[in-house]
């Protein structure tokens, strides 16, 4: 029994002692965090592109039409193929995008409403000519007008879209002073 017991604890001090494999063991301990933490670069990387793309969609649309006097829905549409080609290699079935030409009263600086809209793929929202909208404070002067472009793009995590299952709205909201006159006409028809 003595001998038995006796080689049972050299067996286990040399266990305790015995450094081989700790390495290997630590390996495969770090990997799951370090892939963790290369997959979530990876898809933050990717979640700030598309961010930079939806951004760089408001200003151009924004943009585009604030150059304008007059605009057609033909010609808006011809800006949204633009503006899907922006987008790639996203898929530009996931962008909504809404341009509104937003006046103040000339009177009521603070009365602000809708001139025309337009939206693509459904838009963001539903506005109707007339309605109030409300601007943060110095984006229009008394009589003026301003384009805005309010873009929203689901994103669908690349990696995670095992464990997030729903897409996430990216959302940025654009705004530009028409350059050529006070207003953009749309279709013809007179803001005022």
């Amino acid at each position: 029994m003595k001998g038995w017991l006796g080689n049972t604890a050299r067996y286990f001090t040399c266990y305790l002692r015995d450094r081989q494999g700790v390495a290997a063991v630590e390996f495969a301990l770090i990997v799951p965090i370090l892939f963790m933490l290369f997959a979530g670069t990876i898809e933050f990387s990717q979640a700030l592109t598309v961010e930079r793309r939806v951004s760089q969609v408001a200003n151009a649309t924004a943009d585009l039409v604030a150059q304008t006097k007059s605009i057609t829905t033909s010609e808006v549409a011809g800006i949204m193929e633009i503006v899907g080609h922006l987008m790639r290699p996203y898929d530009p079935q996931r962008l909504r995008v809404t341009i509104l030409n937003v006046i103040a009263n000339i009177s009521r600086p603070n009365d602000t409403r809708v001139c025309w809209s337009f939206e693509y793929n459904g838009g963001t929202a539903t506005y109707t000519d007339g309605e109030p909208y409300p601007l943060p404070d110095d984006v229009v002067e008394p009589g003026g007008s301003v384009i805005v472009t309010e873009v929203e793009y689901d994103y669908v995590p690349m990696i995670f879209s095992y464990f997030i299952k729903s897409a996430f709205s990216l959302k940025e909201t654009h705004y530009l002073k028409p350059r050529l006159s006070s207003y953009v006409q749309y279709n013809g028809m007179t803001c005022g």
